[in-house]
């Protein structure tokens, strides 16, 4: 299993997140937050933290949690946009046509990813959020940086960057896993 770098996770932080609306706003500030706890904690022996992988591994062997906590919990944002555009992929290659409304499949996405980790008040906040999700329309709008690219090109790209969100991501599971770092409890 090949180590994660930091930087790659900054690249792949830079989604077009703010044009999604006020949905994905807490998504983003979480992500924020724990990307500047890795940053932070990677600063601080740049010899050493050479890959993620070492960083939260040397950091957990010394009884620290900062970026093993960040870095699951920003794992677990990203499986939640991967699985939310796997959703919207699916339905689009169906052959019983597109869904123009995208709240069901953020929904589904949710429980499928974050739920099991959320407390009540903070399920019923993605809830309350998730109605503002944008419709396929706009999706495409956002998704396509306002571009004239066809649909097809759009997708294309889109199931390219998602597949290679869906390899890190369950990379970083199978780490966690594999080194018992990864925590049940509800937040």
């Amino acid at each position: 299993k090949k180590p994660c770098k930091l930087n790659c996770l900054i690249v792949i932080f830079v989604l077009p997140t703010d044009q999604f609306g006020n949905v994905f706003a807490p998504v983003k500030y979480d992500m924020s937050g724990n990307i500047e706890k890795l940053t932070q904690v990677y600063n601080t022996d740049l010899q050493r933290h050479g890959n993620l992988n070492d960083m939260v591994l040397l950091e957990h062997s010394t009884g620290g949690i900062l970026a093993t906590d960040a870095l699951m919990w920003l794992r677990r944002a990203l499986h939640l946009i991967q699985r939310f555009f796997e959703l919207i992929l699916e339905d689009n290659n169906s052959t019983g046509g597109s869904t123009e409304e995208l709240v069901v499949f953020l929904k589904m996405a949710y429980k499928e990813t974050l739920n099991v980790y959320h407390n009540w008040p903070l399920q019923m906040l993605f809830s309350v959020l998730s109605r503002m999700c944008p419709t396929r329309t706009k999706f495409y709008q956002i998704i396509s940086l306002e571009r004239c690219h066809s649909e097809a090109v759009v997708y294309r790209d889109m199931a390219t960057f998602t597949a290679s969100l869906r390899n890190n991501v369950e990379v970083l599971a199978a780490f966690y896993q594999d080194n018992q770092l990864e925590v049940q409890g509800k937040v």
